[in-house]
């Protein structure tokens, strides 16, 4: 099952994972059953689950609102942000690409904390302003928000990488080394131990030892869990970054079929394809309509097509439209182009230099390059 979209904020889409329900079904269970009786007692059980419900549908709020904090100084920088989505372990705003200057970093990880601190504040503030009476329900409501969100500003600036904390750690090392992958080396690996030491105490506190953070085996096997979270992410992390660095010593001119054919988006997929495929599998035509360039059929697109209607498809019915594909130019980093790919789903980019068409590169050189280097182990993967 799919993300689903809620709508969006500042243009950017607000997405929610469906492991998301699974953390809305069990904080509301415990706020409705656990939480808030203990805190205001004799109230009715529609009133506990009314202060649940209100109270878990404001954090969230309040989650997105810190992913947007993100999502808007990396706008600031001129770096697209492609959607906001709410998932098992929160929320994480997708941005497209890494920050080129420490500073940028810094500014980007610190804003979400920064939110939360702000509005964990403003709902202690609103809290005193009504009087701080702990025999109403909505003074309840708002002290959970406000201790909430301040514990979910400290909690991400714990310096364990990917988290918010971890990227400010990675743009100080990187501000102070001036080399972006030493400090991603670190900061990732800081993270990784930071995911081990989770998962310890979340053992131990699983097996019934008070270790203080959590109290239960509830709470153990919630620290377990964020912990093997958090060590994938900083894993994958390491990855990454090793596969930027290999990528960066090319450039879309290393990689691109230079001067690729053109044909007429009349032409069918028939004539395209029919003995070509089976030789050259990265075969890549420019289709052109009047001269001007309507967009780019690859053997991938053709194998789209059944091979029942080779002979009745065209080109420019099969093709990637000349309005979905992004130009790049001659001397683009591969691990930029690789990026712009994942990023608009596709499988191959023009290379255009003065305004001229000098040659395309497809997602299977960088793909090919990367199995050379050792990241991939077979053609699948």
């Amino acid at each position: 099952m799919g993300n689903i979209r809620l709508g969006k904020l500042l243009g950017i889409p607000i997405l929610v994972n469906p492991s998301w329900f699974i953390l809305l079904g069990l904080t509301t269970w415990l706020l409705a059953f656990q939480v808030f009786p203990d805190s205001l007692e004799n109230a009715r059980t529609t009133t506990y689950v009314v202060m649940a419900v209100s109270s878990v549908l404001i954090f969230f709020l309040s989650i997105v609102l810190h992913e947007l904090a993100h999502s808007v100084v990396a706008r600031a920088y001129k770096i697209p942000v492609k959607n906001i989505t709410l998932f098992i372990f929160g929320g994480v705003a997708q941005i497209t690409r890494e920050a080129k200057r420490p500073l940028a970093e810094l500014l980007m990880a610190i804003a979400g904390p920064m939110m939360s601190l702000a509005l964990a504040f403003a709902f202690l503030g609103a809290w005193w302003l009504l009087g701080a009476d702990d025999t109403r329900a909505i003074d309840h409501v708002l002290f959970w928000l406000a201790i909430t969100n301040g514990a979910l500003a400290i909690f991400n600036l714990i310096p364990a990488f990917p988290m918010d904390g971890g990227r400010v750690f990675r743009s100080l090392i990187w501000l102070v080394t001036r080399d972006y992958f030493r400090a991603t080396s670190i900061a990732a690996w800081t993270g990784r131990m930071f995911a081990w030491t989770m998962m310890a105490v979340g053992l131990l506190a699983f097996a019934g030892i008070d270790v203080y953070v959590a109290r239960n085996a509830v709470g153990g096997l919630w620290l377990v869990l964020i912990g093997l979270f958090l060590e994938n992410a900083a894993r994958q992390s390491l990855v990454q970054g090793k596969v930027i660095k290999t990528l960066q010593g090319y450039s879309a001119t290393d990689l691109m079929i230079a001067d690729p054919p053109v044909v007429e988006r009349t032409v069918t997929v028939g004539t395209l394809a029919r003995g070509v495929i089976e030789i050259n599998p990265r075969v890549c035509y420019f289709v052109e309509d009047d001269g001007k360039l309507a967009g780019i059929i690859s053997a991938y697109q053709m194998a789209l097509v059944p091979q029942a209607e080779w002979d009745s498809v065209t080109a420019g019915q099969a093709m990637i439209p000349s309005s979905k594909l992004s130009a790049i130019a001659p001397d683009r980093p591969a691990s930029e182009v690789l990026m712009e790919m994942e990023n608009g789903g596709l499988t191959h980019m023009p290379v255009v230099g003065e305004g001229r068409v000098l040659g395309v590169v497809g997602r299977d050189r960088i793909v090919g390059l990367l199995r050379q280097a050792g990241f991939l182990r077979s053609a699948g993967a």
